[in-house]
């Protein structure tokens, strides 16, 4: 498996682990029955864990498609890897930041993410624009 196919996976991972942080440390309050109405009753770090964890679901798909587009459009794997785990990274700082209730910064880092998706869109673009030009 590669790297950045690696990268998808843990991006997927993020979602559970995120909320489960929250669920396992509510031992005894946490109702598997209703876990979304149980979720939005929280307060403090563990709400949000729970707005973390849909931001997690929010950004998936477009780091996915843009890891995809690059493995089809032949990018180079070094460098997709590389752009790959630094998405990663910077959604694991997201989360710390997010848990810790540090809304500018969190915004910032955000905003990172974000843009390591659209230069990997960019980079995959380009590449299938010389292969298949519209």
């Amino acid at each position: 498996m590669s790297i950045a196919v690696l990268c998808i996976l843990i991006a997927v991972l993020l979602p559970p682990v995120t909320m489960g942080l929250s669920k396992f440390s509510s031992v005894g309050s946490y109702d598997n029955a209703r876990p979304r109405d149980w979720a939005a009753t929280q307060t403090g770090w563990r709400l949000r864990a729970y707005w973390a964890q849909n931001n997690h679901f929010e950004a998936l798909p477009g780091f996915a498609a843009a890891v995809i587009l690059c493995l089809i459009a032949g990018i180079d794997r070094a460098w997709l890897d590389q752009w790959a785990m630094i998405f990663i990274a910077i959604r694991l700082v997201y989360t710390v930041i997010y848990l810790a209730g540090i809304a500018p910064l969190r915004t910032l880092v955000w905003l990172g993410g974000a843009a390591v998706v659209i230069w990997m869109f960019i980079k995959a673009g380009m590449a299938l624009a010389t292969v298949a030009p519209v």
